[in-house]
């Protein structure tokens, strides 16, 4: 199985990390995740309304 290396750090994007995560073992890679140090790394989810009624273009960041 062929390996691809994934390197993260804080503040790594959810969708841009987690899709390619579980969509790449599905076409037979195995998917290493990797940062500078070993330790928890937190991730962000941007492009999030603050509140339904307010519109896109101002986001949230969790």
């Amino acid at each position: 199985m062929p390996k691809i290396l994934m390197p993260i750090g804080d503040a790594t994007e959810v969708l841009d990390t987690f899709y390619p995560f579980f969509r790449l073992p599905e076409d037979g890679y195995e998917v290493i995740v990797a940062g500078p140090e070993a330790r928890l790394y937190h991730a962000v989810l941007h492009e999030i309304p603050p509140h339904p009624a307010v519109p896109w273009d101002i986001t949230e960041e969790r």
